[in-house]
């Protein structure tokens, strides 16, 4: 996964949630300052207990490379000095997923979510299994307190 200027791309998790946003635009400025390119990796997957109505798998992966690019878009607007920034949707679990495509990169970047403690009860958290089981650092960017 080594860039043609010889340097690991920062990977990103990144899914429509204001959280996320924040991760995307921090690692975006981590590598501004490393001049490495970024990685931004949206996980879809077809989840019959979640989805009530049946979407065939190709168009799951349409969805999310739409918000993926719409996303990123957002993030690089009105920036002086942007790094070349590598758009991919895979399917799977999302931790699992994320910890793959990082592999070879220079860190991890997820979000944490708030407000979500009965889902995280009952299924985990995300940006925790990036944590335990990623062989790059992990850097976990916790959500906009409110202006605090």
């Amino acid at each position: 996964m080594v860039e043609q200027n010889g340097t690991l791309p920062i990977v990103v998790g990144v899914d429509d949630s204001d959280a996320a946003r924040r991760a995307l635009a921090w690692a975006i400025d981590e590598a501004v300052i490393r001049r490495c390119p970024v990685h931004a990796v949206t996980v879809w997957s077809v989840d019959p207990a979640t989805d009530f109505v049946w979407t065939p798998s190709e168009q799951k992966r349409e969805i999310a490379e739409e918000k993926l690019s719409s996303t990123v878009r957002l993030a690089v607007q009105g920036r002086a000095e942007v790094p070349t920034i590598v758009e991919r949707a895979v399917e799977g679990p999302p931790a699992k997923a994320l910890v793959e495509a990082a592999e070879d990169a220079a860190m991890l970047v997820v979000a944490t979510h708030r407000g979500e403690r009965l889902r995280k009860a009952l299924l985990g958290s995300v940006s925790a299994a990036c944590v335990r089981h990623s062989d790059v650092p992990v850097v976990v960017v916790r959500p906009d307190q409110g202006g605090a």
